[in-house]
């Protein structure tokens, strides 16, 4: 009984992980794994979907530029020719910075 009881609250507490993972958004997930310090930090399209779930990784992105979040996007050419973008978090240009100034927005370091 112990034994089925403690597998009834394993599950449940399982079952608690996955419904709070899957409860973060799309954008949020994107932003989390760019903005990790160690480890590889890009991130692709065939990533993004097989990780997250995420059907339309560019839409994410470029609402997390609207947002003002600096996200570059790097095509790398695979061994069969074929071309993938990676995406990967950066710290924006001077000529960026100047051009949001100019166009109104204000910029704190």
């Amino acid at each position: 009984m112990l034994v089925k009881a403690s597998l009834f609250f394993l599950t449940l507490s399982l079952l608690g992980d996955y419904i709070m993972t899957n409860k973060i958004s799309a954008k949020a997930k994107i932003l989390n794994f760019l903005s990790k310090t160690e480890g590889y930090n890009t991130l692709s399209v065939a990533q993004a979907r097989a990780r997250f779930g995420i059907q339309n990784v560019s839409a994410r992105v470029e609402e997390l530029r609207k947002e003002g979040h600096v996200i570059y996007t790097n095509t790398k050419t695979r061994g069969d020719g074929s071309k993938v973008a990676v995406y990967r978090m950066g710290k924006p240009t001077k000529a960026m910075v100047r051009t949001a100034i100019n166009a109104g927005y204000s910029y704190t370091a």
